[in-house]
């Protein structure tokens, strides 16, 4: 019976989108590699150094609270959208559930870690570039938090990327961001 479910999940999957037929041989020579990144992309951290005090908690950008400030701080990532790296950052915020400032820089970046830059006041905007679901630097779903005091540190769980996760059991990736042979030339 599973097996059967299973065939018709993939012949589903399958259906859903026009196919190359080298499409399905790549789906299926890279379905384990993309199923292990799929699954770190699911969270987020960083850590780092410097003159920083902050402290938030956040069940997406829209529900958020806490306030922050740092005057450079040197930290290494693996965040969102498949951001790994070192950084320094700088800025300010306050939120307080739905409203708030921010004003914040990414400064210097190596490895695949993208440079930006947040102004904002009131309720931060899904539709903005930062927030981009497919290449943002951030993510607006984000639910976790940070903690900071010389030594600044955060943790956060991707709720699309969990989607993303479950959904490539049945070779659907709504993220676009499968590995495809392409990507190895």
């Amino acid at each position: 019976m599973k097996r059967l479910f299973l065939l018709v999940a993939l012949a589903l999957s399958f259906s859903c989108a026009p196919v190359r037929g080298n499409d399905i041989m790549e789906k299926i020579a890279l379905y384990i590699p993309n199923r292990l990144i799929d699954a770190l992309d699911m969270f987020s951290f960083s850590l780092g150094v410097g003159p920083v005090l902050e402290a938030r908690l956040m069940g997406t950008r829209f529900v958020d609270v806490g306030a922050g400030a740092s005057l450079y701080c040197c930290k290494i990532y693996k965040n969102h959208n498949r951001q790994y790296g070192f950084g320094a950052e700088e800025g300010w915020y306050w939120s307080f559930i739905f409203m708030g400032e921010e004003s914040f820089s990414m400064l210097s970046s190596t490895g695949l870690v993208a440079k930006y830059v947040e102004d904002r006041a009131g309720v931060p905007d899904p539709t903005t570039r930062t927030y981009d679901f497919f290449d943002g630097p951030r993510d607006y779903w984000a639910i976790g938090g940070a903690l900071g005091g010389l030594v600044d540190g955060d943790v956060y769980i991707h709720p699309m990327e969990w989607i993303d996760f479950a959904l490539g059991f049945f070779l659907i990736d709504i993220k676009n961001d499968d590995l495809v042979f392409d990507d190895f030339r």
